[in-house]
């Protein structure tokens, strides 16, 4: 699944479309809310793709916002802090195998057991949480299509 963003008023190709798969959205759009809780509010449905989004006010003082976090290293910081954030949550136990990493063969293959497909053997897999990336790129990505979006909406 992909958040697709559009232009609601865009002057440029960059700005017409802006688009992340859901598990790059999420940290970017949580990023946002962190740099402009007073322009996005608290009840926003930017995390779901039903069509809110800011105005073009509000979408270039948030492109502002990235654009100084960018300048001073706090997005960089921010990503340095996430990343480690991520490396730091426990494995968790396999829900293919019951954590037991072996798994009853295919008929196919023939009777027995085997090593578990999804946690190679292990009975553990990395937290769910860390499939969420977050990038510097990503943010400058997104603060360029704000800038010429003129608004938009989240589909």
């Amino acid at each position: 699944m992909g958040m697709d963003v559009f232009g609601t008023a865009p002057v440029s190709e960059r700005g017409k479309y802006f688009r992340n798969n859901v598990w790059w959205w999420h940290p970017l759009w949580d990023y946002c809310e962190r740099l402009a809780p007073d322009i996005i509010p608290s009840d926003n449905l930017g995390h779901s793709n039903d069509g809110w989004g800011l105005n073009s006010r509000a979408a270039l003082i948030l492109a502002d916002r990235l654009a100084t976090a960018l300048a001073s290293g706090k997005t960089e910081q921010y990503a340095q802090h996430y990343a480690a954030y991520l490396e730091s949550l426990p494995d968790e136990p396999c829900a293919v195998c019951g954590a037991t990493g072996t798994r009853t063969a295919p008929p196919a293959v023939g009777a027995g057991m085997q090593p578990c497909y999804c946690c190679n053997g292990t009975g553990h897999t990395p937290s769910f949480e860390k499939h969420y990336p977050f990038s510097v790129d990503n943010v400058r990505e997104f603060e360029a299509f704000l800038r010429e979006s003129g608004g938009f909406n989240i589909h």
